[in-house]
């Protein structure tokens, strides 16, 4: 028996090419409420090149780039609902009303300045007193 370590995914992140790094970074600061985890700039003198901003168990990696690549990605949230009301009365831009879908999901979807897409649902299934 072998005493190496199998390998062990741990996560993984989406890393988002925005044109307008300050922008995308407000708009998930200010109307997704996430928190800033770490900001990156190659000398004090240059602008902010990449920003790791989060909340709860929810990451998002946003790169400078000089043209848009819109991308998606898919957050699970327990109370999906009272996220999207908070998110929502933040200004952010719902691209899609929360609803339930036929696929077990209450979702709803948003869009960043440069067209990444973010889908926010809870199964609900697992929903309490639904």
């Amino acid at each position: 028996m072998s005493d190496t370590k199998s390998p062990h995914l741990s996560h993984i992140a989406p890393v988002f090419r925005v044109t307008d790094l300050a922008a995308a970074h407000a708009y998930y600061r200010d109307r997704l409420r996430f928190e800033t985890q770490f900001e990156w700039k190659d000398s004090d003198a240059e602008p902010v090149r990449y920003a790791i901003l989060g909340r709860d168990g929810i990451v998002v990696h946003l790169t400078a780039s000089p043209e848009k690549h819109a991308s998606v990605a898919y957050g699970f949230v327990a109370d999906v609902a009272a996220y999207y009301e908070e998110v929502k009365a933040a200004g952010a831009n719902i691209t899609e009303a929360i609803t339930d879908q036929p696929w077990d999901m209450r979702e709803f979807e948003t869009k960043d300045p440069d067209g990444n897409v973010l889908i926010f649902g809870e199964h609900l299934s697992r929903m309490e007193g639904d």
